[in-house]
């Protein structure tokens, strides 16, 4: 069984949490650890968004998230690249081109098996 990893983006603090050390889900409340404090502090679910991993890495190990942007390097009889949003939508992970909004490749998966792929950064540091 693989066990979903998550990362969280503090909207009120502008940056990530280190680590998610609790969620309590009947009074919708999640402990972070950020900003390089041990000490955990209490958030709200709707000051926290949560982005599930792809389980994939890029072509130097970086870990690729919901919410990414990749540059991702094509070349066989022709050469193409693009800037893509990593989506989570009708249960896989596709890519949204950057400019234009359009879906491009069929998923990331089969991008991934086809071209090359390098992180550039997410859309909420990144905007």
């Amino acid at each position: 069984m693989v066990i979903p990893k998550y990362r969280a983006w503090i909207k009120t603090e502008y940056c990530f949490a280190d680590y998610i050390e609790s969620i309590r889900f009947y009074s919708k409340e999640i402990d972070l650890c950020w900003g390089g404090i041990c000490e955990s502090d209490c958030f709200n679910f709707e000051d926290v968004i949560f982005m599930q991993s792809t389980g994939m890495v890029d072509e130097i190990g970086y870990e690729l998230f919901e919410g990414d942007i990749i540059l991702w390097t094509y070349w066989d009889e022709f050469e193409d690249e693009g800037v893509a949003k990593i989506v989570f939508d009708k249960g896989m992970f596709k890519l949204l081109d950057r400019i234009t909004g359009e879906e491009v490749w069929d998923s990331l998966a089969d991008c991934a098996e086809n071209c090359n792929i390098y992180l550039q950064g997410n859309i909420y540091k990144n905007p």
